[in-house]
């Protein structure tokens, strides 16, 4: 799957859950957070250097076996990290060298997420787009 329909896939999604209730896209996130802790960033990658500063949470995001890895202690910061390494792992050399953080707000996932998780999330994503 490409870059631009994995945030297609993600965008239909919380579409559909928005549409519903915004309770409903944080329940998903939730759910996602949880899945993230079945093959997490190893606690000795939780260093300062991988910490997502500007989140208000514990966030890590890293490369482990030359894939990206994440690991939080909030749930809905879980579930956003989620995505993005789900995203950035099925990226082509191409792609990554291509995308950037604006490519991300095609996913609509900013509007709902606060300004404080709004942050985490920016920051994670440029984390990742430096961590080549």
């Amino acid at each position: 799957m490409t870059f631009d329909e994995k945030i297609k896939e993600y965008k239909e999604h919380i579409e559909v859950l928005k549409d519903i209730d915004k309770l409903e896209v944080y329940q998903w996130l939730i759910g996602l957070g949880k899945k993230l802790t079945d093959d997490s960033l190893s606690e000795t990658k939780h260093t300062e250097d991988n910490r997502v500063s500007r989140c208000q949470f514990d966030l890590f995001v890293d490369k482990e076996d030359n894939k990206f890895k994440a690991w939080s202690n909030a749930m809905i910061a879980a579930g956003y990290a989620y995505i993005l390494v789900d995203i950035f792992n099925s990226m082509t050399e191409e792609e990554f060298m291509n995308t950037t953080v604006e490519d991300f707000k095609k996913m609509k996932l900013d509007e709902m997420l606060t300004m404080n998780r709004q942050t985490g999330f920016y920051q994670m994503i440029e984390m990742m787009l430096n961590k080549s």
